[in-house]
Order: C-alpha cells, then structure tokens, then sequence
C-alpha cells in the first residue's frame, strides 16, 4: 500500500526484542488471526436508517449542515484527528464514528499511530443548491454539458489531492479506506471497481493473467438509500454513474410540489429532502493529507451540536434490530458474472461452485456497453459492460449488486 497498513505489524519478521524496546510496536509472534482493517466493498445500515418520525426536525438539521458544509467559499475537505481533541459538531462526532467503527483498537497485534491518523470527511449534494453549493459556484463553462457531474459523480480515485497537484499531477496517495454514508434515497448509485493507479506514476495499473489476458475485475454497485454505509478499498477507481438510472427518474425524483401557503424555510427544507446528499469519510492511518484541516472556527457554531441526535450511536443497535436489517440487505444483495459479453446471476451456491465464477449459458441477463470520461485527458476513458436493467431494478430496494468481469474492463489513455 502507499500508506503503511499496520495489520503488517503483526506478521512481521522483527525481532521480539524490538517490540520490548518500543512499546509503540506489535509482539512479533505471527498471528493470523489479529485484528486488522477489512478493506472489502461491503455495506451496511446505520441507525439512520431506522429514525422514527419524532427526529424528522433532526434529520433536516443534518440534511442543512450538509448542505453548509458544501458551500463553495469553504474548503473542499476537512480533517479530524483520530484522537487529542473532542468534536465540535454532529458532522466531526460521525467522521470519528466511521474511524473507530473500520479501524480496530490498538493491540498487541495491531497498531497505528492515533497522532497521526484521522478521518477526511466532506459532503456531496446533487443538484448542487443554487448560489452556494460546490459545484454550482465552481463549475467552470467546460463543464456546462456534462450530466454525469451535474446529477452523478465521475469515475475517480481517492488520493491527497494536494499532494498530487504539488508532484505535477502524478502521484496518488491513497486513504486505506473510503466510505460513503447515504443521507437521503435520492440519486445514482455508487460503482466501485478493482481498478488501481501507479502511486508514483499516476498511470492506469493493467493487470494481466499468465496468458497475457486481462486480469477479471470485480466492482460493487450500491444504491442510495439512508442510512446505509458503504465502505472499500480507498486505493480503487469509483463513480456514481447517473446513467445507471432510469431517464428522467433523477428528475422526478428531485421533484416537489410547492403551495402558495408554503413560507420560503418549508420551500428550503423540502428542497434538501429532494437531493442526492451523502457524507464521505476517508480514513487515513499514520498519515494526514497535505491541506486538509478542520472546519473552520469561525463557521463551526452554524452546524448541529454532537448531541443532535441524543443518546445516539451511528452503528449501535437495539435488541438485534439492527443486525436483522442488515441480514436482510446481505440477502438482497445480487451477484453477477460477465463473461465473453455475457451475464448471468449466481444463485445460492456452495462456496465452491461461487469461488469459479465462471459465467452460467442459462439465465443469460442483457448487458449494455457504457463509456465514460476519467476526466484526466481526452483520451482517458473507461469501458464497462453494465447489466444496466438489472442494477436499475436493485434501485427499487436500495440494494446493492456484486460483479465480476472475467474479461476485464477496458481502460483508454495512461492516467497520467
């Protein structure tokens, strides 16, 4: 990785008395078994997703913290460290939440440096609020035409973004984890592929066989719905790709009807309702990104205080509650195959059966070829065949799909 990952700690081959030496370092005993970060494509739901309507003025609160947090005069990221200091907000109390929820605690078979490690959050609202919101004060005329950063989010990698810029734009550092919390069941879904860049390079990573074929790909497809948390590999390529969706359904969906009794706050506090809103948390260990500081003091008293919600825990369940919605999602959960410009679905198989992956010649699903900019140069493009009916039905739940491309998917351009 390109930043250390201190489940390495634990498998280490240093001698046992180093780690008496420095208390600040891992026993030395191989052991498999200790804790570490997990740094699959997965999700689950937060007690978000189960507020009653008794916290709906709570939730607006948040929906409008967001939509403050996005404003285009701000910072486009904001740090909170892992530890040394309380949060002053609802917003910094949920960055920490995520931290400590994918970060196991310090052990003697792991081990990370809480000085130096802490969470990256910001927001991302689509259709970006008139006036104030990111994009739509920073959009430049180039981007006057282009749908997928209006109402979707374009294929990118997570990285130190200023520490890119200061190397000429070819080194990417990546956080360990990326995560995205849905705060409303609006918009495109998130696309998470296996799809990596040179570190010190910034050229596309191709993976090949032994034959010289393309190396499979596996991707993560995850609807919004509230609440829920998606998390992954904070090194691979993501997007939320507004063309997933039905046509005109964004649209509708950011409809409201208006009344000539409503008052400008009820016409403000529907419109946050009606937008894509998710929070995004990066996670870094021993190292904090160039430029990335907390939310500015002078700004932190107009966003909810840590107790918005009450006695709350963002991943604490009641009697099971939780733990069942959650199995219900697993269960919802679709796993796709793609393979010589076919698809098909995996059923319930055995381990072994699914470990093949290989593409089934019944229950074939149709298969669209979508393109997409990288947004790099003109050149810098990605192919992907999309089961695009099938991930659209997923819609209806707020479910997530699980695929594999055996063959592959094509990359265009160098990254760089």
């Amino acid at each position: 990785r390109t930043t250390y990952d201190p489940a390495l700690l634990a498998a280490s081959s240093t001698k046992t008395g180093d780690a008496e030496h420095n208390p600040k370092r891992a026993k030395i005993e191989p052991d498999h078994n200790a804790a570490s970060v997990d740094y699959s494509s997965k999700t689950t739901l937060t007690k978000l997703a189960s507020l009653d309507s008794s916290l709906e003025k709570e939730m607006n609160d948040l929906l409008f913290d967001c939509e403050i947090t996005d404003c285009g005069l701000l910072p486009r990221t904001f740090w909170v460290p892992a530890a040394g200091t309380e949060p002053r907000c609802y917003l910094e109390q949920m960055a920490l939440e995520i931290f400590h929820h994918h970060v196991p605690s310090n052990s003697d078979n792991f081990y990370y440096d809480p000085e130096t490690s802490g969470a990256e959050f910001w927001v991302q609202l689509r259709p970006s609020p008139p006036g104030t919101g990111r994009y739509s004060m920073l959009a430049n005329d180039e981007d006057g035409n282009d749908d997928m950063a209006k109402s979707g989010i374009s294929f990118h990698w997570d990285k130190d973004e200023d520490l890119r810029l200061m190397s000429g734009g070819s080194m990417y550092i990546h956080p360990h984890i990326s995560t995205v919390t849905y705060l409303t069941n609006l918009g495109a879904p998130t696309c998470v592929l296996s799809k990596r860049v040179d570190p010190m390079t910034g050229e596309y990573v191709q993976e090949t066989n032994n034959d010289g074929s393309a190396s499979a790909v596996d991707g993560y497809v995850s609807w919004p719905k509230r609440g829920k948390h998606l998390s992954f590999d904070g090194g691979l390529l993501h997007a939320a790709p507004s063309d997933l969706m039905d046509d005109g359904l964004f649209e509708k969906q950011c409809k409201f009807a208006v009344t000539s009794e409503m008052d400008e706050k009820t016409k403000k506090i529907l419109a946050r309702k009606h937008r894509r809103v998710t929070f995004l948390v990066n996670i870094w260990l021993n190292y904090k990104p160039f430029n990335v500081n907390p939310f500015p003091e002078t700004m932190i008293g107009n966003l909810s205080k840590t107790d918005l919600f009450g006695d709350f825990s963002l991943f604490g369940g009641e009697s099971g509650d939780s733990e069942k919605i959650c199995d219900q999602e697993e269960s919802n959960t679709k796993t796709v195959i793609i393979c010589e410009g076919k698809a098909s679905v995996l059923g319930k198989k055995t381990s072994a059966e699914n470990e093949s992956k290989s593409c089934s010649t019944t229950n074939l699903i149709k298969v669209n070829k979508m393109a997409y900019s990288m947004g790099q140069k003109e050149e810098d493009s990605i192919e992907i065949l999309m089961p695009v009916d099938l991930i659209q039905k997923q819609a209806e739940t707020g479910s997530d799909m699980a695929i594999t491309w055996n063959d592959g998917v094509v990359l265009s351009g160098t990254g760089t």
